[in-house]
């Protein structure tokens, strides 16, 4: 299935005495790169989460963070940081000192700052099992965002991929008109140059042209790059590496056809090939 590297995912947890919000963001990235934000009794939980991370994602930039508040009363072994406590009542002291006029908090908000109450070791380690499963849930949700989000660019490539097809095929069906304008240009400039050529001679002359302008292969070259991008979108496995190759060759392609373009009609059908491709080039960097 089709996914984008690009989607949120959030999950609450109920705890007895707190409740856990994990929250999942990932962007378009080359690799897997995978970052955690936990709570600093939780580091051992880091090492599980990844690994089921890793076997879920191949690619993008992962952002998790997890989030604990404590709700109303609690029997877990509460641990106060009373060295923390000292450095921010000694800081507020020494800003009253500078600043007579200004309001400090009551005890009360220095027992809200951030690592000045937190739960015991003990009541950490009961919370890894019930947080691994809601990590995996979330995990689930954003796995399922960014298959939508995919199918969504999926649908946009496969619109431009219709679009390139209309102007190969309507580049291809004047081809042999294009061909038949500038045999008899050709002819009319030697007339007029009064040169005199022997037939095989001009004939020679006149084909070593047409080859040099002729753009049936780079044509058929861009159809076959078309197939292939077709037959990728249809497969249910990681595609974007591979997609982003093919707009490499597809640009390649289109940037000879510009430079052999001999009509203005051939020149705005390459020109419109060239946005279709930068359009679905960007498209394609936000696929997994």
């Amino acid at each position: 299935m089709t996914s984008s590297m690009t989607a949120f995912a959030t999950q609450d947890l109920q705890l007895p005495t707190a409740i856990a919000r994990w929250e999942i963001r990932s962007v378009n990235h080359r690799y897997l790169e995978v970052s955690f934000k936990l709570p600093p009794l939780l580091g051992d939980l880091e090492y599980q989460l990844r690994e089921i991370l890793r076997n879920r994602l191949s690619r993008g930039k992962v952002d998790c963070s997890l989030k604990l508040e404590t709700i109303g009363e609690s029997s877990s072994n509460l641990v106060v940081d009373f060295k923390l406590i000292d450095q921010l009542v000694a800081i507020s002291k020494k800003m009253k000192d500078q600043a007579p006029e200004a309001t400090f908090g009551s005890i009360f908000d220095i027992l809200r700052w951030p690592s000045v109450v937190k739960m015991s070791e003990e009541d950490f380690s009961k919370l890894n099992e019930p947080l691994q499963k809601s990590f995996v849930l979330t995990l689930e949700e954003l796995i399922e965002v960014r298959h939508r989000e995919g199918i969504k660019l999926k649908d946009c490539i496969e619109k431009r991929l219709q679009k390139m097809h209309i102007h190969i095929n309507d580049i291809k069906t004047r081809l042999p008109e294009i061909q038949n304008h500038y045999r008899q240009k050709f002819s009319e400039k030697i007339h007029e140059m009064q040169l005199e050529l022997d037939e095989s001679r001009l004939e020679q002359a006149m084909l070593h042209l047409l080859q040099k302008m002729d753009i049936s292969e780079e044509l058929d070259r861009l159809a076959t790059h078309l197939s292939e991008v077709e037959r990728i979108l249809a497969k249910d496995k990681v595609m974007g590496r591979r997609l982003d190759f093919l707009m490499q060759e597809l640009n390649r392609e289109a940037n000879t056809l510009a430079a052999k373009a001999l009509d203005k009609m051939t020149a705005q059908d390459t020109i419109a090939l060239k946005v279709l491709i930068e359009e679905m080039r960007e498209q394609i960097q936000n696929l997994e």
